[in-house]
């Protein structure tokens, strides 16, 4: 069996999952997940108290490893461009080299993540998805899978599922 690899996440997979119901099943697909200290800062400010209290259970159970870049010139540059947590999972995801996956949502990171030349896979929240779709994770049809994402306010396009 492929051993399971170790991601850096931007805010917006954390939360949408969170929202979807499936963050839960994150631990089947990855070995750990890094939460660049922005990202987390991020997630105490919303205020949404099971989104805070799912995260800090994570991170007690190591499954969550919070951890800030030591880059912060290259950080503070990218956020120029970007928020603070994208601008952060980035840089970490240069920096860090005990990941292998770094997960970006919006097109604007994904893009500079690209022209920045690293190494690590890039993969989005829908990925995600449908390889937890595809490999039996979620038992439901892709098209409540689409559902929960849409009453979550996540923004794609519906024709990436289409393949699942």
């Amino acid at each position: 069996m492929k051993p399971r690899p170790r991601a850096i996440s931007n805010t917006s997979f954390i939360s949408i999952m969170h929202d979807a119901g499936y963050l839960n099943l994150c631990d089947k697909v990855f070995e750990k997940i890094y939460v660049p200290k922005l990202v987390y800062d991020e997630i105490k400010q919303s205020g949404i108290s099971p989104l805070i209290a799912q995260v800090e259970g994570f991170i007690r159970s190591g499954f969550f490893i919070v951890k800030g870049c030591g880059n912060t010139a290259l950080v503070n540059s990218l956020r120029s461009f970007l928020g603070p947590g994208e601008a952060e999972t980035i840089a970490l995801a240069i920096e860090l080299e005990g990941a292998e996956v770094v997960i970006l949502d919006e097109s604007k990171a994904r893009n500079l993540y690209k022209r920045l030349g690293p190494t690590k896979r890039l993969i989005g929240t829908i990925g995600i998805l449908k390889f937890m779709v595809v490999h039996g994770l979620i038992k439901e049809s892709p098209d409540k899978v689409v559902t929960k994402l849409e009453q979550a306010g996540f923004r794609f396009k519906k024709d990436l599922f289409k393949d699942c």
